[in-house]
């Protein structure tokens, strides 16, 4: 054989061992992704908000916006209303070595990818009965706080 057959061979080889490499890290993402859209899923207010759209015009849906990174540990979904545009109604995180569920409280969150406002959904239950829940607020020590308007 010539030599530069063989390169040509070892190429193909190689080649075809990346791509079943890349192949396998997808199908392990694409498996990540399911299990995290199933855990909030299974949140009864998500659930109820999904099968509350079996009969409307727009679509009912959950979707992941973003997959962790060094600055924000969490995958989050968001749900909302799926046509023209996505119309988002909640944020969820998701941490994905535990696959615990939270609530990410974005109208409290001035820091962007902040960790601060990711609360617990037994905690997002209760203040979100409150009255200051709809009005500018942060925490501080894990208690909502009002802000100055």
């Amino acid at each position: 054989m010539k030599p530069h057959f063989i390169v040509l061979i070892a190429l193909s080889l190689l080649n075809t061992k990346i791509s079943a490499q890349q192949k396998h890290v997808e199908s392990n993402k694409d498996k990540m992704a399911d299990l995290v859209l199933d855990k909030v899923s299974e949140v009864p207010e998500v659930k109820e908000f999904l099968r509350s759209g079996k009969h409307s015009e727009r679509k009912h849906v959950l979707m992941i916006d973003s997959e962790p990174h060094t600055s924000f540990k969490y995958y989050e979904v968001k749900m909302g209303y799926d046509g023209d545009m996505f119309i988002t109604l909640e944020r969820f995180c998701v941490n994905p070595k535990t696959l615990k569920v939270y609530y990410w409280d974005v109208m409290a969150d001035d820091a962007g990818f902040s960790n601060s406002a990711i609360i617990s959904l037994t905690q997002w239950r209760k203040l979100r009965e409150t009255a200051l829940w709809n009005k500018p607020h942060t925490y501080n020590s894990g208690k909502l706080v009002a802000l100055a308007n």
